[in-house]
């Protein structure tokens, strides 16, 4: 079953990644632990998939009250998913590591509160996995500068 807002979710935090993939070459060479680049694919993508589609294996749904915390839910994923679109502007403007940072610890909270507001036990691990992944990835990536 899809989650309409989830699915929103999901296509927001996605797009940014394509947009500077498109503008923006990057030397893959840096990262030199193979592993650890599929380690961060596999969680960007299960932690996408799981945002925007319900799968119903170790999903318990909101708890009560229902209709407080999802409202709850998607007031704070719609904040931080603001501040989130602010930070990729702000790196695409200055491409500062401090706004990179920013952009991870934003994005990961969002897929991590989701994975716990929503009792869903695959997405908060999907989303501590992408979390480690972009940490790796963030650190070998401006290592390099």
């Amino acid at each position: 079953m899809v989650n309409p807002c989830g699915l929103v979710f999901a296509a927001l935090l996605l797009f940014p990644h394509i947009l500077y993939r498109r503008t923006h070459t990057i030397d893959k060479t840096v990262f030199d632990n193979i592993s650890m680049v599929y380690i961060d694919r596999v969680g960007r993508y299960a932690s996408l998939f799981l945002m925007a589609i319900n799968i119903g294996v170790l999903e318990g749904g909101f708890t009560e009250p229902k209709a407080l915390m999802e409202r709850f839910w998607l007031i704070f994923c719609a904040v931080l998913m603001l501040l989130y679109l602010l930070f990729w502007y702000l790196f695409n403007k200055t491409g500062r590591r401090v706004f990179a940072y920013l952009i991870i610890a934003s994005s990961s909270l969002v897929i991590i509160m989701s994975g716990i507001l929503q009792v869903k036990t695959l997405l908060l691990t999907a989303g501590i996995i992408y979390f480690i992944g972009e940490l790796y990835m963030a650190s070998r990536f401006f290592k390099q500068f």
